[in-house]
């Protein structure tokens, strides 16, 4: 365990390459692995730790802005949400700027599990908006395939597939909830879902460990960091102008419009949205301290053989175990098996412990698989910002000033989704007319809260009960 901890270390420090992994990681010093430790923690470890980054050699290295120029409308971070924004503001005719700290794609949209889940865990929070949800719902049950409809729309190429999202139930009990569940979403939002019996999931999952299983057609998964510049590569071409390395650092009045300056130029604009998520800026204090962060992982293996493909869920579905999903996982189009959970809390950056807990798991699920070679690729991790409801904070910082974030960990529907929407208000100046409210901004007392729950006891017990076989 220690040694497979000093050795992702290593290959962190070097940029996480199969060559740089060989150098000896004994010659880091106790800073260096200290520094290493805590990038993991914090989910700020090179992107090109992150397994979508890797089979990829064409993304576009976005320039640093040197100058002064004018917008009509500067977003702050191109992730999910700030990428769709721009590019959505760019197709209406608005001129936009983009600046983001690093490139596009580098926080926590490139950095998520890849799952394309078509519904929202809980629409309590939606009911209570001022027409009770209405226009919202109706947008969404438009809108839910969002990753497949705007990669086709524009395209590009980030490995959107609607395989489908499978939800796979270990008693009877919990398939009726999931099917009671479902009636919402079959019913309200016309989506197409498949009750599955043991034969079912069988023949989906190759595996006979789940005997029920609950499937959302509609769903599927995505390549989120490819996702993301190619909605930025899309903005780009209508016009949008995007800038890397440029990160966001003083915001001032600038008669009636809105200053930006980063280190070597800035922005002068009518509006400013941030779309920062986990990562805030310090500019904007107001979205530094209203959320809850929690630090979550993901790891890719090698390619599958293709024996291997026909024994492990040679349906495809993403699949996720319910009710408590320990293992999230999907086989994308380079047919590696993706996995993600929340890492240990005394060793976030140990990739050979967290991919042992799987490779149980998967052992378990497909015995079979047993006679295969697993291996670990790459093992990364990221921040997600948490909220007490469940619905993105789309908040009214100031006069012309927005923030859209905080999305729940359901990053690649709801952001995109949201990014559009907001560009439409800002469009037509009608911010009053937005299928959701704005907010402002509340800061929470204890910000360790759901790190404390979800990290700490959560999972630690659920992963206990998975190795005893409780579920």
């Amino acid at each position: 365990m220690k040694s497979s901890a000093v050795a992702v270390a290593g290959a962190t420090l070097y940029g996480c390459s199969a060559d740089d992994a060989a150098i000896n990681p004994v010659r880091l010093g106790s800073t260096e692995l200290s520094r290493v430790n805590n990038s993991y923690e914090m989910g700020t470890a090179p992107i090109s730790c992150s397994g979508w980054t890797q089979h990829i050699s064409d993304i576009v290295d976005y320039p640093t802005l040197e100058r002064d120029l004018s917008a009509d409308v500067v977003v702050v971070g191109a992730g999910l949400a700030g990428s769709s924004l721009a590019l959505h503001l760019a197709e209406a005719g608005v001129k936009v700027a983009v600046l983001e700290a690093r490139q596009p794609g580098w926080g926590a949209s490139g950095r998520n599990a890849g799952h394309v889940l078509p519904t929202l865990k809980d629409v309590k929070a939606i009911r209570s908006f001022p027409d009770g949800g209405k226009r919202f719902l109706a947008l969404f049950r438009e809108h839910h395939a969002m990753p497949f409809d705007l990669s086709a729309k524009y395209g590009f190429d980030c490995d959107a597939e609607q395989t489908g999202y499978l939800n796979a139930c270990g008693s009877e009990s919990t398939f009726q909830d999931y099917k009671n569940s479902s009636r919402f979403w079959q019913e309200d939002q016309g989506q197409k879902v498949d009750l599955l019996d043991s034969v079912d999931m069988q023949r989906m999952t190759g595996s006979s460990y789940y005997p029920y299983g609950v499937l959302y057609r509609s769903g599927g998964r995505v390549n989120p960091y490819l996702f993301t510049n190619g909605m930025i590569t899309a903005a780009v071409r209508k016009g949008a102008q995007v800038y890397g390395n440029s990160e966001a650092m003083t915001l001032g009045k600038l008669g009636e419009r809105w200053k930006l300056s980063s280190a070597k130029g800035s922005v002068t604009a009518d509006r400013v949205v941030f779309c920062t998520n986990a990562y805030p800026t310090g500019i904007v204090p107001q979205v530094t301290d209203n959320f809850y962060p929690l630090t979550a992982y993901a790891l890719s293996t090698k390619p599958l053989s293709p024996a291997a493909l026909e024994v492990i869920n040679p349906g495809k579905a993403t699949l996720a175990q319910v009710p408590i999903d320990l293992n999230p996982f999907i086989i994308d189009g380079n047919n590696r098996i993706i996995l993600s959970s929340i890492p240990s809390v005394f060793s976030p950056e140990d990739a050979g412990l967290h991919f042992r807990n799987h490779l149980a798991w998967i052992h378990r699920t497909w015995p079979q698989a047993k006679d295969f070679d697993i291996e670990l690729e790459s093992y990364w991790t990221g921040r997600v910002a948490l909220r007490d409801k469940e619905f993105p904070g789309v908040f009214e910082l100031g006069s012309g000033v927005y923030g859209l974030m905080h999305f729940n960990a359901w990053g690649n529907i709801m952001a995109p989704l949201l990014g559009m929407l907001l560009a439409d208000g800002l469009m037509k100046d009608q911010m009053d007319q937005l299928p959701f409210p704005l907010e402002r901004p509340q800061r929470i007392s204890n910000p360790n809260k759901q790190d404390l729950i979800i990290r700490k006891l959560i999972i630690p017990a659920a992963r206990l009960g998975q190795k005893i076989g409780y579920f």
